[in-house]
């Protein structure tokens, strides 16, 4: 399971823009996911940018549950 997220700052003919960046299983691997925010200098891409971040770790918060639960049903029902 590989897990992460993050934003980084990409120049482009002397403009920085924000990307946000995370992994994302498609068919049987991870693979790393890049998706425009904004300028780099604009609020509402800062803000955007940390709203993707949060709303990422809270699914993979709640991933990383379910497959515990799992787990330790099957763990209890081997005993």
């Amino acid at each position: 399971m590989q897990v992460g997220c993050g934003v980084y700052r990409h120049s482009v003919r002397g403009r920085e823009y924000l990307y946000f960046w995370h992994y994302e299983t498609q068919g049987r691997s991870r693979v790393q996911v890049k998706e425009y925010v904004g300028p780099a200098r604009s609020p509402r891409s800062t803000a955007e940018a940390a709203r993707r971040c949060e709303a990422y770790y809270q699914r993979a918060a709640g991933e990383l549950e379910r497959l515990r639960a799992i787990s330790l049903a099957t763990i209890r029902d081997s005993l």
